[in-house]
């Protein structure tokens, strides 16, 4: 059985089908509510929802593969031997993401780890959410010209 999804259910903005941005987001925020916990106790209710979180994010990444295929090259010789997908490095990321978690929950570790964890933890899920959000592009002007008549 696995205990993420089960824990998926218990927060309704996931019953939303919110999008991979704001999933990661999610897990950004998440992250850093760890670096300011301190004990077990405080981190275990925000491991539980990280990995929900998580959990979402590599079913998101795993269904919307198909549209994130590297299908052209600048040389032939980069031409991969099997698929390639623009996202391979984000799913391993949120699979590192959702063992680090994992440690963390289930809390067999010393406890003078667990900055360095959450801290290991959180800069994994910016790298991974980095990959994910996409910045605002600026305004682009397209300036015409005039013809005169």
């Amino acid at each position: 059985m696995n205990t993420e999804h089960n824990f998926s259910q218990l927060y309704t903005e996931l019953s939303l089908n919110p999008d991979l941005t704001t999933l990661a987001e999610r897990c950004k925020l998440l992250t850093e509510i760890l670096l300011d916990c301190k004990s077990l106790p405080q981190t275990q209710p925000v491991c539980r929802c990280l990995g929900a979180y998580l959990e979402e994010v590599k079913t998101g990444l795993t269904e919307s593969m198909r549209d994130f295929q590297v299908v052209e090259f600048e040389a032939e010789e980069e031409l991969p031997g099997k698929k390639e997908w623009l996202l391979e490095d984000t799913e391993t990321k949120c699979d590192y993401c959702r063992a680090l978690n994992h440690v963390l929950l289930i809390s067999h570790f010393d406890h003078d780890m667990l900055p360095y964890l959450t801290g290991l933890l959180h800069d994994m899920a910016h790298s991974m959410a980095g990959d994910l959000i996409m910045p605002l592009q600026p305004r682009m002007t397209i300036r015409l010209p005039v013809h005169q008549h």
